[in-house]
Formats: C-alpha cells, sequence, structure tokens
C-alpha cells in the first residue's frame, strides 16, 4: 500500500513540480484547498503546505496542532523566503522541516522519505510501550495474587501482611498456608528488581508449596526449592527467612542469609538472636539439620518477618558512626511503639513513606503472633475462639459482619487481655466507631484498625 500524502496550498501551480515528483516516486499525493477537508484522510502520513503568505500557513499549522486530531502528523513547510521570526514559531508550533522553493528533487525526496520513516518508527514504539505497560500491569495484577490475603487467621495464628513493590514489581516475596496442621510462613528476597525478579517470585511460592506436602522436613524443604530454582536463577539469589510452626507454638525455622526476626511487645521492638546459614543459589550450598534454629511462640508477643525495603531507606542516611540497624530499631521505639501489632505492617509502611518519599526497595512486612480469644471471618469461612465469660466479644462480632460492603470482607477481632483489636478490610467503619466502645481507628486503603477498651 502506497503511502499517502497530502498538499495543503492555496496556489496549486506554485506545487504542480513538487507533486509530479513525489507521485513519480511511488507515493499517493492528493492536493486540498480547505483544512477541513484533510479531516477526510486519515490514513494520511505527511503534510505538506504551502501559502502565498508565510502567516496564513502558519494559522494552518497551528489549526492542525491544536484543533484537529491530525496533531501528529509531520508537516513540511514550502517557502519561497526565509522569515526566521515566523519560522521559529513555526517550529514551535511543531512542524518537522521546511524546504525552500525552487523544488530540489533530492532534498524533497529525502525529507519526505524521512519524516514518513521517522513517524512510523514512533509509531511502532507508541505500540510497543503500549504492549509492554500492559503486560507490566498484568505482571502487577499477578503478583498480587500470588500474595496471600493480608490479614489473616491460619489454625490459632493471626497473621498480616502488607508489599510495596519499589518498581512497579518486585522481587520480594511472602506467604503463608497450613500443611497437615503446622503452620509455613516465609519472606524471600530475590536479589535484583522488577519484570524478571517478578517472575521468579512466582517460581518460588509454587515450588516451596510444593516441597512442604512432600517433605517431613523444611531442611528438605528448601534444599529441593534450590534445587529447582538453580537453572532459571542464573546470577541471582535469594535469600529468605522459611519457618514452620507446630500446634503448640514450637517453630522451626531455616534462615538464608535474611535479616533476623523483630519481635514486638507493645513496649518496644528488639532483634530475635538467630542461626543464618547462607542464601539460596549460592555456591551450591545444600543445607542440613545443623542449620535449623528453634524457639517457641509467647503470647503477648508479635513476629516480624521483613524484607530489606524496611530498613535500606536508613542505609542512605546512616553517618556520624551510626548505622542502619541502629536507626531503625530508634525509629521502631520512638515512632512506632505503641501501636496494636496487627497494623504494623501497614503503619510502618506508612511512616517511612513520609521520612523517605519514595521507598529505596521491595518492601515486604509480615506480623504474626497469638490472641487469647479471636474471631475471624474471611477466606477461610469464620472462626469463633471465644470463652464464656467473653460473650460480649461473639455479640460484637456478630454485629460488626452485618456493615460488609463487598462479597470477600475480611474481619479480624483479638483480645489482648488489656485491649481487644479489631482488622478490617472492605468494610464500612463509620457505623462501627459509633456503636462501638471508646476506641482509637486507623485507616490505610482498605485496611481499616481499632484498639477497642471495654
Amino acid at each position: 500500500m502506497k503511502d499517502k500524502i497530502c498538499i495543503l496550498t492555496n496556489s496549486p501551480n506554485v506545487v504542480s513540480d513538487a507533486f509530479e515528483i513525489l507521485e513519480f516516486v511511488g507515493y499517493d499525493v492528493f492536493e486540498i484547498e480547505q483544512l477541513t477537508v484533510l479531516t477526510k484522510y486519515k490514513d494520511t502520513q505527511l503534510i505538506l503546505i504551502y501559502n502565498s503568505s508565510l502567516k496564513d500557513a502558519y494559522e494552518w499549522v497551528r489549526e492542525l496542532k491544536t484543533k484537529t486530531d491530525l496533531k501528529d502528523l509531520p508537516i513540511l513547510l514550502l517557502i519561497r523566503r526565509k522569515e526566521y521570526g515566523t519560522l521559529l514559531e513555526l517550529y514551535q508550533m511543531g512542524i518537522a522541516d521546511y524546504i525552500e522553493l525552487p523544488v530540489m528533487d533530492i532534498e524533497l525526496i529525502s525529507k519526505v522519505a524521512l519524516y514518513i520513516e521517522l513517524k512510523k518508527s514512533r509509531e511502532r514504539v507508541e505500540n510497543l510501550y503500549r504492549e509492554l505497560k500492559e503486560s507490566m500491569n498484568l505482571a502487577v495484577q499477578l503478583q498480587k495474587l500470588m500474595l496471600p490475603a493480608s490479614i489473616s487467621l491460619q489454625s490459632n495464628m493471626w497473621i498480616t501482611s502488607h508489599y510495596i513493590p519499589s518498581e512497579i514489581v518486585g522481587g520480594d516475596m511472602y506467604d503463608y498456608f497450613i500443611v497437615n496442621g503446622d503452620i509455613f510462613i516465609y519472606v524471600a528476597d530475590i536479589s535484583g528488581h522488577g519484570l524478571q525478579s517478578a517472575l521468579l517470585c512466582s517460581s518460588v511460592k509454587s515450588l516451596f508449596r510444593s516441597a512442604t506436602r512432600r517433605s517431613d522436613s523444611i531442611v528438605k524443604a528448601v534444599n529441593e526449592l534450590a534445587e529447582s530454582v538453580k537453572s532459571v536463577l542464573g546470577y541471582n539469589y535469594i535469600t529468605g527467612l522459611f519457618l514452620r510452626i507446630k500446634p503448640d507454638g514450637s517453630v522451626q525455622y531455616l534462615n538464608c542469609g535474611h535479616p533476623s526476626i523483630i519481635i514486638y511487645d507493645d513496649a518496644g521492638f528488639k532483634e530475635m538472636d538467630m542461626k543464618n546459614a547462607l542464601p539460596v543459589g549460592i555456591f551450591d550450598y545444600a543445607y542440613t539439620e545443623d542449620d535449623i534454629g528453634t524457639f517457641s511462640i509467647e503470647r503477648g508477643k508479635t513476629y516480624l518477618l521483613y524484607s530489606d525495603g524496611v530498613y535500606s531507606g536508613f542505609e542512605k542516611i546512616a553517618g556520624n558512626g551510626r548505622n542502619s540497624r541502629e536507626m531503625l530499631f530508634n525509629f521502631l521505639n520512638e515512632e512506632i511503639a505503641g501501636i496494636i501489632p496487627e497494623i504494623l505492617p501497614f503503619y510502618i509502611a506508612s511512616r517511612l513513606r513520609i521520612i523517605f518519599s519514595n521507598l529505596p526497595d521491595d518492601y515486604s512486612l509480615v506480623c504474626f503472633g497469638k490472641a487469647g480469644d479471636y474471631c475471624y471471618f474471611g477466606d477461610h469461612g469464620e472462626i469463633v475462639n471465644v470463652n464464656a465469660s467473653n460473650g460480649s466479644m461473639v455479640e460484637m462480632f456478630s454485629r460488626i459482619k452485618g456493615y460488609a460492603i463487598s462479597d470477600e470482607p475480611i474481619i479480624l477481632l483479638n483480645d489482648h487481655e488489656k485491649y481487644k483489636t479489631l482488622l478490617t478490610k472492605k468494610l464500612e467503619i463509620g457505623h462501627i466507631i459509633k456503636d462501638l466502645p471508646m476506641s482509637v481507628s486507623m485507616t490505610f486503603d482498605d485496611v481499616s484498625a481499632m484498639k477497642l477498651f471495654m
């Protein structure tokens, strides 16, 4: 199909040579005298303009660039003499180039060919960008779907989590699930950022879930994961903290080069002393039973698993003898301590964004702990574990369920003895606040939290 060129002119005899040259070399050339006619020719590739008045030509260009849907077409101007002030304004308005009369065939042919090809190249780039953007949006949605519910109850353990990629998609991954009555929780960080790391995340999730179902040992499960991803990791590696929690609260863990757990007891934060082994994918290291560490879940304490996006911002501002870990714990103990534990993943992220504006690395934070009495409504159905003496808690829970604003609400009501906490997702909390006893509430997007005194 021939490329179509429009010649817009009030003097057809002046541009006849240009018409014949372009037609001779194979272009489909048509000539018009009124700008309004051009809108009928949607497949035009380039516009050649000549007007006996350069100022009138300017008006044509201005209308093309501001009042029609043809503003992206390249425009070449034919002129008899150079009026530099007007030409400067025309360039600012968006013409591609100009050609002086009388026309030189080589100049005309080469400039027309150049700007038509530039237009086509730009359109190819725009189409590729559009396809890439659609693919990236799909990758974002897929990565979100890979993550478990941000508010969850696994067996007798409440879990909350939050994820923010530093780019459109990221290299962090976390998961929690139950196999044969044991709770598995992990946070993993794949080196690098972007689409490649995000795709590796999906492999980690499916492979580790599969490995835990075939193995009676967390060491065997992580070794199977390492062997499975070896061929696709390339120069990447995975740091991760993998936990297996028994129903009695005893924990086995394998720490593969990852930051240690942080413990929170309402009053403050401290780091757990943990064993550490090499990251997954380095030196073909095979983990053994000697690499396993243990501890026990204590009621009233919250356990934080996190990626380096939680502290990497402090690495950029550390100095004067202070290190990033010290700054992180100062931040936690001075600005976060006292917050209800279930909201920590969301609240810490909001405070870090105030300090650093944009988080410098992928952010993942998973919190978990045990409450005395609890009520849950969400992806696992309804679970109520409340002593008979705490009947008002059940009544409150039943009332709150009536405020659901979607088909997939999540409600978590925990009793921490000194106070109760209510965490909701996709619920209208305005009515709840009126009906509940004295409380403190916070909202983060579609997650709301309340500290109840009753």
